[in-house]
């Protein structure tokens, strides 16, 4: 077992990358030729909610992965919605209206039920339990004698428990990308989820514990980064009080699920939840004009991003692209 343990993603992106480099095994691929570590790989983050990524050279778009956690927690499956934040996802949808694999719709409505309030009625009323387990894969759906399918969950499995007032996750994983899906998205959307599930119960925030099956670069965006040198400092030195504290995301758990809906379906309302006004609604105008080719209109729109992480990823990938 290779054991990677980090205070957040941009620490953890840098260490599996050296780890790789030196222990990496050359394998073909349906999508080319990759390097994967031999055995599988536990990652921990200590501070999941320093979850964005700055480093220029893997240029993480960081409008897609916000959005793309709230399109998971309000467990949508259309290409439509998400789409607008990045064209090349309907490349993963098998009819171009909907994702098999989406891990939103899983969590919240693929079994019948919506397991995340299973989930949190069992972290509240059942002392130090072991049985909270949200799946993703569908061995009805999911496991078969044909290759075909382009959009199957990666993520598999979902564990929460509660120590000491403190929600701790694991989140159980087949094949991961490290690049792409283990230090960028999928950082973000299992951060996000954990957070959200915190709040929910009315816990602190844990440590977030990532097993990675088969964990590997493709050769090619490997080069991207391999030259990387450890970034840790901006998470340190954001805000005035000399550290990066992070807006919650959750002001008022009995009215976000709703607000979140409302949110999504541009109904202009005033959020109980700040989240919504300070943080997606100025990045969704940002994206807006950058799209319409906009730029200082977009820079405008993301100093706005009360969240200091955001707003500094939202900038430096607008002036990236100046």
């Amino acid at each position: 077992m290779q054991y990677i343990s980090a205070r957040n993603v941009s620490e953890a992106l840098y260490l599996a990358v050296q780890a790789l480099e030196t222990k990496g095994v050359e394998v073909d691929t349906r999508n080319g030729k990759a390097l994967e570590f031999a055995c599988p790989v536990m990652t921990s983050y200590s501070h999941s909610r320093e979850r964005v990524l700055f480093y220029p050279m893997r240029d993480a778009n960081p409008y897609f992965h916000l959005m793309e956690s709230f399109w998971m927690l309000a467990g949508r499956n259309d290409v439509d919605w998400i789409s607008k934040y990045n064209g090349r996802i309907n490349n993963y949808s098998d009819d171009g209206v909907t994702f098999h694999g989406a891990y939103g719709h899983r969590w919240k409505n693929w079994f019948g039920f919506d397991q995340l309030e299973v989930a949190i009625h069992r972290l509240i009323h059942y002392e130090n339990d072991r049985r909270t387990v949200i799946g993703m894969w569908d061995a009805t759906k999911d496991f078969s004698t044909d290759n075909d399918g382009k959009d199957y969950p990666c993520n598999t499995q979902i564990m929460f428990w509660v120590r000491d007032n403190t929600l701790n996750m694991t989140v159980c994983n087949r094949s991961n990308d490290m690049i792409w899906g283990a230090y960028g998205a999928n950082a973000v959307h299992m951060s996000i989820l954990l957070e959200y599930m915190a709040a929910r119960i009315d816990c602190a925030v844990g440590t977030y514990y990532q097993f990675s099956n088969n964990l590997h670069a493709y050769v090619d965006t490997l080069e991207k980064v391999k030259n990387i040198e450890p970034d840790y400092d901006p998470y340190l030195h954001l805000g005035d009080s000399g550290h990066y504290n992070p807006k919650p995301l959750v002001d008022e758990p009995a009215c976000f699920d709703k607000e979140l809906e409302r949110w999504m379906n541009n109904e202009t309302n005033t959020y109980t939840n700040s989240y919504f006004d300070q943080v997606l609604t100025p990045m969704d105008l940002s994206w807006g004009a950058w799209k319409a080719k906009n730029i200082d209109e977009a820079v405008r729109h993301a100093e706005n991003i009360e969240d200091l992480a955001w707003r500094k990823a939202c900038v430096e990938w607008l002036m990236r692209r100046w």
